[in-house]
């Protein structure tokens, strides 16, 4: 069966409206017929003008780039080992002036680069040129908009080593999203030259994949189409519109179920995606339960909830397992109630039985803040995290009364939880961190008093219309 082929242009009405075209049912979503199919992959707009001129040149464009990528770095490889980083010019690699003249622009004060760095330099296999520059790139990256930082370099370290086992093509990939990680991270005037190139290769690389036969899609192949999903999707998530990535997600949607484990007649199961080591499918799954809670829009996907293991049980009620509260906060074992509560939302709205609403509450204080200690964490930006935890295990409590109890603001219990919120908030002075990371939080806590009252007592400016990211206004003046 043909596939239908992204459109080339596509302006932001068009892709609103093919977002209430094509809204999915959770309920198909795992039949045998879903409502979305292998074989019809949903546009995917672009981001900006600029964007929106390259793009209709073709997907052409991204391979034409990648191999010129490929050549130079190839060609840069052959030089004299002894030629410094500064004399190997190439338009992949663009260091810029601050970054080489004086102090960092952004805070690294938990030396992330410096600890990666000291992992790979035993590792002969690596000794590109590329790979301070790309170290460097994802450390800016995660210092701005990662949680915790600290928690994911041994993964990182990892990431880096098979990307470049896999050959060219991947190291490239790795490139792309170096180079669009930092000019994202550096300023708030950012290009996004490199990040559109990147659009452009995944979104033909996933329609590529989703026009194959059901029976060439093996889960390997899957898995690989996956494979940079998780960073592309979270550079969306800061520089795209809602519809951007609810539409990307939508592409990515029957891949992910297809790198899924488990059989076409069973539910994917959360606890096992947010333990397992598939970076790209905890992402995909997390996203989704968050894109229903901030949205009111159905997940893509039921879930099974059951823990399938004791150990997996342990690892999720523990705060501090293996899922993804090191990206935006959020408790595993409070994601997996955020996951219950979207269900029973779906299947009974406002009318969950008092008995059920009781047990949620006792799931919800039991997420109790997780924070690391010792001589390489920052004081200041544990305590940030612990008040970012704490805001999640607050906003689930106005989802749970307000949306599943039908309580209203002036609700005494609604009343209170926005209190202790803003209570929490006046502790601490208004920064990037964790101001950047309360956003989510405070779209769910805004239905208590409105969204504005929040932002302007934490000097963010939304002017920006992006889901995941508000600038901090004296974040251009350097202030953090």
């Amino acid at each position: 069966m043909l596939m239908s082929p992204v459109p080339d242009r596509l302006d932001n009405r068009d892709v609103q409206l093919h977002a209430v075209q094509r809204f999915i049912i959770p309920s198909q979503a795992n039949s045998a017929n879903p409502t979305f199919c292998l074989a019809q992959p949903g546009p995917v707009g672009p981001l900006t003008l600029e964007s929106s001129e390259s793009t209709a040149k073709g997907s052409s464009i991204a391979r034409v780039q990648i191999s010129n990528i490929a050549q130079q770095e190839s060609s840069d490889t052959q030089q004299s080992s002894s030629s410094s980083l500064q004399s190997q010019t190439t338009p992949t690699i663009e260091w810029p002036v601050p970054y080489l003249d004086s102090e960092s622009e952004f805070e690294d004060s938990e030396n992330i680069e410096a600890r990666i760095l000291n992992e790979l330099a035993p590792d002969r296999q690596l000794e590109s040129n590329t790979v301070p520059f790309i170290v460097h790139c994802f450390a800016a990256w995660m210092a701005r908009f990662v949680f915790d930082p600290t928690r994911i370099l041994p993964f990182l370290i990892h990431h880096i080593r098979r990307g470049y086992s896999f050959g060219d093509e991947t190291r490239q990939t790795m490139l792309l999203i170096s180079n669009s990680a930092l000019a994202i991270s550096e300023s708030t005037d950012y290009n996004l030259a490199h990040f559109n190139t990147l659009h452009m290769l995944l979104v033909d690389r996933v329609a590529d994949i989703r026009a194959r036969d059901h029976a060439e899609l093996t889960r390997e192949v899957a898995l690989g189409a996956m494979e940079h999903s998780h960073q592309f999707i979270s550079t969306l998530f800061k520089v795209g519109s809602l519809a951007n990535v609810l539409n990307t997600m939508e592409l990515y949607a029957p891949v992910f179920r297809r790198a899924c484990p488990e059989s076409d007649d069973q539910l994917v199961n959360l606890p096992r995606r947010l333990t397992a080591m598939e970076v790209q499918l905890k992402y995909f799954s997390a996203l989704d339960v968050l894109q229903s809670v901030t949205t009111h829009r159905p997940m893509f996907f039921r879930y099974n909830l059951d823990f399938l293991s004791p150990q997996e049980e342990t690892f999720i009620k523990s705060g501090n397992g293996p899922g993804l509260r090191w990206l935006y906060g959020v408790p595993d074992r409070l994601m997996v109630v955020l996951a219950r509560m979207n269900i029973l939302f779906e299947d009974f709205g406002n009318r969950v039985d008092m008995e059920t609403v009781r047990e949620l509450e006792e799931e919800i204080g039991a997420c109790e803040p997780v924070v690391c200690t010792g001589v390489e964490f920052d004081p200041a930006l544990n305590l940030g995290r612990m008040v970012v935890q704490e805001a999640w295990r607050l906003a689930a409590n106005i989802y749970l009364y307000m949306a599943l109890c039908g309580a209203d603001s002036t609700h005494p219990q609604v009343v209170q939880v926005q209190k202790k919120f803003m209570k929490f908030l006046r502790r601490i002075n208004p920064c990037r961190n964790p101001d950047s990371f309360l956003v989510l939080p405070i779209l769910i806590l805004s239905f208590t008093v409105g969204r504005s009252n929040y932002l302007s007592h934490r000097s963010i400016n939304s002017a920006r219309p992006s889901i995941g990211y508000f600038r901090v206004q004296q974040a251009r003046n350097g202030g953090e």
